[in-house]
């Protein structure tokens, strides 16, 4: 490469890690990408395994990532990964695969790029061009090479080590950047990303470790943690605040959707069975998010919810501010301005 190639190169790089955070991480390597590299797509994939309720069998799916998916009506449909033989070959390969696809007269090379995490292909890059130019595939392998090496640091800082969903500092970075949107927004946007937060706690869990050893404890939050994964949607923000504790953000979602979303979740749990435990139930807390709020306000009247909920014979879901409408919480109003009904 010449100098004012490695230079380009070196100013993309530079560009690429001014986002220290997984997903706009990802849309910055797409843009970076789309910057440098002369392609009529790019498109970042993640690997995600389910494993449904009702089925024995998991299956993995391609979710596209990197992209703005604050509008639900322009979100893509995941792929599953078993009817796309390309990125099959590219995983079972651990190397990119190139294959023409097509008319004769609009006929275009996809370049599957392979990612590899700790746990093998985590992710995939696919790229559609016209023409194939050696000097970019290079420059796509060098690209890859260091957004994986990045990648690992980035999910070693934000993400919980034990179950993989984003940890309390990743939280508590992602609560100021809802709070700010929503308080910069236009009345339109803000009106339709309305955020929920709620706050989910294990039932008895305490007496899960006392009887079955800390081991045994941590299999059921994993297992717990794949649960929350299923059930929620993947754009909705998932983490893990400390002990049994969890949190879920969804927006667009006013009380009555998020009332049946949790009471969803709860009968997921109530019927799942935890290896060598058994059954375990949750009791799940509930608030709206305002433009005034601060993350600890937001918190602590999703942690009021999840209070009445124990104190109430736990294994329910219930909603902050309902409980202050009905008169079966006693709150100052200042904590309760959010008019949902």
């Amino acid at each position: 490469m010449t100098r004012s190639t490695d230079s380009k190169l070196l100013l993309s790089l530079t560009k690429l890690i001014e986002k220290p955070e997984i997903k706009a991480f990802q849309c910055s390597l797409i843009q970076t990408l789309n910057d440098i590299i002369s392609a009529d797509s790019i498109t970042l994939y993640e690997m995600h395994t389910l494993k449904k309720l009702s089925k024995a069998q998991a299956e993995d799916f391609l979710v596209r990532v990197g992209y703005d998916d604050r509008l639900e009506k322009d979100l893509p449909a995941p792929m599953r990964f078993s009817d796309e033989a390309q990125f099959l070959m590219a995983y079972e390969r651990r190397d990119v695969v190139i294959e023409q696809i097509g008319d004769q007269e609009n006929s275009l090379f996809r370049c599957i790029y392979p990612i590899l995490g700790i746990k093998g292909v985590t992710e995939f890059l696919a790229i559609d061009c016209k023409k194939l130019i050696k000097q970019e595939q290079e420059l796509a392998t060098r690209f890859i090479g260091f957004y994986r090496n990045y990648l690992a640091l980035l999910n070693d800082n934000q993400r919980d080590h034990l179950t993989g969903l984003l940890n309390r500092k990743s939280f508590d970075d992602k609560m100021m950047q809802i709070i700010i949107s929503l308080g910069t927004g236009s009345k339109r946007n803000a009106d339709k990303a309305q955020y929920c937060l709620a706050l989910f706690d294990i039932d008895h869990f305490k007496r899960v470790n006392d009887t079955y050893g800390h081991l045994v404890g941590d299999e059921v939050l994993l297992h717990f943690s794949q649960c929350i994964s299923e059930t929620f949607r993947e754009y909705d923000l998932l983490f893990r605040v400390g002990g049994e504790e969890f949190v879920a953000v969804i927006r667009n979602v006013n009380a009555k959707t998020a009332e049946f979303i949790m009471e969803r979740f709860r009968h997921v749990i109530e019927a799942y069975h935890f290896p060598q435990v058994g059954h375990v139930t949750v009791s799940i807390g509930s608030t709206f998010i305002a433009p005034s709020d601060l993350p600890v306000t937001i918190m602590d009247r999703a942690d009021k919810a999840l209070y009445y909920a124990k104190e109430h014979g736990r294994n329910q879901s219930v909603i902050f501010e309902q409980l202050v409408a009905s008169g079966k919480l006693q709150v100052d109003i200042t904590e309760s301005d959010i008019d949902l009904f």
